[in-house]
């Protein structure tokens, strides 16, 4: 594919990661009973007790950024979106799959889709893609430094409503979270993966808004979510508690091996460790092995 017209990023994915993690793990503050944060070995130092952690849902990530073709480009995957008669003016943006590594038993794609599948399956947790809809990185912190700021005002703890704007709350002293008005979150599009594939030479391509997503092999897929709205959808509370179904951490080792299978080998893993720090163990190897990043949901006890 020709590559004399692309539209390339001037930021990693890492920065996405970045970004996206400063927004996800507000819910940490002020004091709540529930936290989102990521769980690896490198952020242990956050909660890795298992006497503090009552439940959990776990949530995977695959960041990624988005690349650009003008609608007047002879890329491939852009004649098959016309094929399909799918909009791509005035330019389509597109991330491609991840190659497999001589190490790695599967493709990082089908992981992903193991993840997503054994947790729909379950009932509990959520895997996907997101990108953010920018292409210029001056632009996309901006865009995150002003949703920080519109999003945090900790002097309007002492109204009911602590962020003041109703566009902007996140969190209320009654549970309310509200990650779908974020506006940076409605600017990153969620895809989650939707198929197995033989080999890495696929890619998602979507418009600027988000919408008519497609596969390239080539084939229409319905239109993602934002993250915000994902994000919201995953932990909306009712009555100061979760929508989204939650596992005792004590009952939750079925379904860490059921995740962890191929993935992590139990020999690796101590008879001694608690719970949370084979969680941990996995989280760790998804980010070291796929970049895959593992955040959870977790209800804290009581104290």
């Amino acid at each position: 594919m020709s590559k004399s017209n692309q539209i390339t990023p001037d930021f990693t994915e890492d920065l996405v990661g970045f970004m996206v993690q400063s927004m996800l793990t507000i819910v940490r503050f002020p004091k709540a009973t529930f936290a989102m944060v990521p769980l690896s070995k490198s952020e242990e130092r956050i909660y890795g007790a298992d006497v503090r952690i009552e439940s959990i849902s776990p949530i995977y990530i695959q960041f990624k950024r988005s690349l650009a073709y003008p609608d007047y480009s002879s890329a491939q995957f852009i004649e098959d979106r016309k094929a399909l008669k799918a909009n791509c003016s005035p330019r389509t943006l597109y991330f491609e799959l991840r190659a497999k590594k001589p190490k790695h038993k599967d493709f990082q794609h089908n992981i992903l889709f193991n993840l997503k599948n054994k947790l729909d399956k379950a009932g509990k947790g959520k895997a996907f893609y997101t990108a953010p809809l920018f292409l210029n990185r001056t632009a996309y912190l901006l865009a995150v430094h002003v949703s920080s700021l519109l999003s945090w005002r900790p002097w309007h703890w002492y109204r009911h409503d602590p962020f003041f704007e109703q566009t902007q709350n996140i969190l209320t002293q009654t549970g309310s979270i509200r990650f779908q008005n974020i506006p940076i979150l409605r600017e990153h599009i969620v895809i989650p993966p939707h198929a197995k594939v033989t080999t890495h030479k696929h890619r998602y391509s979507y418009l600027e808004s988000g919408k008519e997503i497609c596969f390239h092999e080539p084939t229409i897929l319905d239109n993602g979510q934002n993250l915000g709205q994902t994000i919201y959808d995953f932990l909306k509370f009712r009555d100061g508690q979760p929508n989204t179904e939650m596992i005792n951490l004590k009952e939750s080792m079925s379904l860490l091996e059921d995740l962890s299978e191929n993935i992590v080998s139990q020999k690796n893993i101590s008879s001694n460790d608690q719970i949370i720090d084979r969680w941990l163990h996995f989280g760790e190897k998804l980010w070291k092995e796929y970049e895959i990043y593992q955040y959870m949901l977790i209800k804290l006890k009581n104290e």
